[in-house]
């Protein structure tokens, strides 16, 4: 009669409760752990938690995604503090160990507090957010991991520097270029001079151009575009390499461009261009407004 007794009361308790499933801790956090493994250590205030996480807003008919760390291309990384708000998640996350998962239940209000709400939100969408336990380090573990990292991303760096050094170097005597480049490392080559006004900073101009690298793969072109760019010269609109050789034409003249990394995209490239790669720009000016 005793475990009857009990039981019911623990079904209604359950059947009572705003989020059925879900534990509550003192400061009024709800959440609900999913997986626990075999390790208990526990994170500290000032370790680092490598993690999956993903941000939900929630009401009767919608279940949309604010934030998924799946979407960004590193591991999410955080750096655990103390609990800022009643009911912060960081209180949930000193919870759990490497490779638990769990999911809590925010408050709007306080996830809010410093930040623009989605516009979409409405007062009543409950916030959740799934969390899964990837790593736990300490500060100095972490810190000597990044160190490591670095110096091998510097090596690889060096590496790519020197190819292009190395490429560089083939391409200008493949090609037969006799032309000595300007103070900054601009290689300009003037194949048809132009007798229109002379391309000056402040003013606007029009090309045409395309764009390869030096093994000859064309990574754009407005030709192919069927329109010329415009842009101001002198302003940083364009990568140094161009606003310097533009400067250098005049209205009607054609010219190459071979721009090293420096004058280029640099270290990072950009889109279809690699880090650390030489330009080859053949160009057309074709007006200085």
């Amino acid at each position: 009669m005793k475990i009857s007794m009990l039981l019911i009361l623990s079904i209604i308790m359950i059947s009572c409760s705003k989020h059925p499933g879900f534990k509550k801790t003192d400061n009024g956090l709800y959440y609900k752990i999913h997986t626990k493994s075999d390790d208990t250590t526990k994170a500290r205030v000032g370790d680092v938690l490598t993690m999956k996480m993903c941000v939900r807003a929630k009401n009767k008919t919608m279940d949309s995604v604010l934030f998924n760390s799946n979407m960004i291309p590193y591991p999410y990384k955080m750096q655990l503090s103390k609990p800022m708000y009643k009911g912060d998640f960081l209180e949930g996350v000193a919870l759990l160990s490497k490779g638990d998962s769990a999911t809590f239940i925010l408050m709007q209000d306080s996830v809010f507090k410093n930040a623009q709400k989605p516009p979409f939100l409405k007062p009543t969408d409950e916030l959740f957010m799934d969390i899964k336990i990837i790593n736990i380090q300490s500060k100095k573990e972490y810190d000597k991991e990044m160190e490591i990292q670095m110096k091998q991303q510097q090596a690889a760096l060096e590496q790519i520097k020197n190819k292009e050094a190395e490429d560089f170097s083939k391409y200008l005597a493949d090609n037969k270029i006799k032309v000595k480049p300007t103070a900054s490392g601009l290689y300009y080559i003037e194949q048809k001079k132009g007798k229109g006004a002379k391309a000056e900073n402040g003013k606007k101009v029009s090309v045409h151009y395309t764009g390869t690298l030096l093994n000859g793969t064309k990574f754009d072109s407005s030709i192919d575009r069927g329109k010329p760019f415009e842009f101001t010269l002198g302003q940083g609109q364009v990568i140094k390499g161009w606003d310097e050789g533009i400067a250098l034409m005049r209205e009607g003249g054609k010219a190459k461009f071979i721009i090293p990394s420096s004058l280029g995209y640099g270290e990072r490239g950009s889109g279809p261009v690699p880090s650390c790669a030489t330009l080859i720009f053949d160009v057309e000016l074709i007006s200085v407004k």
